[in-house]
């Protein structure tokens, strides 16, 4: 469909390319060659009489223009969807569609596993994408995967939502320490004397990006540890811990399940770590997506079941 002789299927295409800022990138997320998404930006830029994007240095900027035509594109591309959407209605069974979540692996590990039983019981024809939580440098992870419709949901720490989109809390834990069940100086506990004086094997973001919940909190209380191993994943914690005098601190549901697998203690925490709630959120313009919203109350549900576990 054409409006005074553009394409407004171009609108789309205008969407990307400007919240990219690459063709590259663009095209994989139209699902168009690089040739074909060129196309559409030079003829976009015919259009407006302007070059939209330029090259400065080894990246492309939007142009004055393009920052203005930006917001408004988004917004005309939302009202469009609410229209297209209105009419629909949702039958689990007959769903066919692919829902991308924005997770860290602790909910990765001890909530979806459950959601995809369930999903492959009622609803068979659902898929799930899973894309491991960013940690930008200013801390807003929530718009970084919505606004620009990288995923469907997102799921933070509390400490790390957006109070712009709506929200629902899913899942509380502690904090707690595991230790190797071999190791002799623990059995009766742990002081913070002794968690302090321990080696530990720490969860950590790349540099520059937010402190996890423990390393945070322990910042602001002024203790250092001694870190013996980095890692960007809880799931490979145990694997530094036994065999060794080593500690780390996370999630009591991820340490319950690495002890059935691993020669695991689990042991308090020695000092009062805040309670961790993982929040879901999601964009508003989703709000009447009839699939999206039964998808939200399964994760409720199944979230609710840990809790009464």
């Amino acid at each position: 469909m054409r409006y005074r002789h553009l394409d407004l299927n171009l609108l789309v295409a205008l969407d990307v390319l400007l919240s990219e800022c690459n063709v590259s990138r663009a095209a994989e997320r139209l699902h168009l060659g690089q040739s074909a998404t060129s196309s559409a930006l030079r003829r976009l830029r015919e259009h407006f009489n302007d070059p939209l994007l330029v090259q400065v240095g080894r990246r492309l900027e939007p142009t004055a223009l393009a920052l203005q035509l930006q917001p408004k594109v988004r917004e005309a591309l939302t009202l469009a969807r609410e229209i297209v959407d209105a009419p629909m209605t949702f039958d689990p069974a007959m769903c066919n569609r692919q829902f991308t979540l924005v997770a860290s692996d602790y909910v990765a590990a001890v909530l979806l596993p459950a959601v995809s039983r369930e999903l492959a019981r009622v609803a068979p024809g659902v898929s799930l994408k899973l894309r491991d939580l960013p940690m930008p440098r200013d801390g807003d992870v929530v718009s970084e995967a919505l606004d620009y419709r990288r995923s469907d949901l997102v799921i933070v720490p509390q400490q790390r939502l957006n109070p712009g989109y709506p929200q629902t809390p899913l899942l509380s834990d502690q904090l707690c320490c595991i230790v190797c069940r071999e190791q002799q100086q623990f059995t009766s506990g742990m002081t913070l004397a002794a968690y302090c004086a321990a080696e530990h094997v720490v969860r950590e973001f790349a540099e520059g990006r937010n402190l996890a919940l423990d390393a945070a909190h322990l910042s602001e209380i002024g203790i250092e540890r001694k870190v013996g191993v980095a890692l960007e994943s809880f799931a490979l914690m145990p694997e530094f811990v036994v065999g060794t005098a080593r500690v780390a601190t996370l999630f009591r549901r991820q340490a319950e399940q690495f002890a059935q697998r691993y020669a695991l203690r689990i042991l308090p925490a020695p000092l009062a770590f805040p309670e961790a709630v993982q929040v879901m959120q999601w964009h508003p313009y989703q709000d009447n997506d009839p699939a999206l919203a039964w998808f939200r109350d399964l994760l409720v549900e199944q979230a609710a079941q840990l809790d009464q576990a």
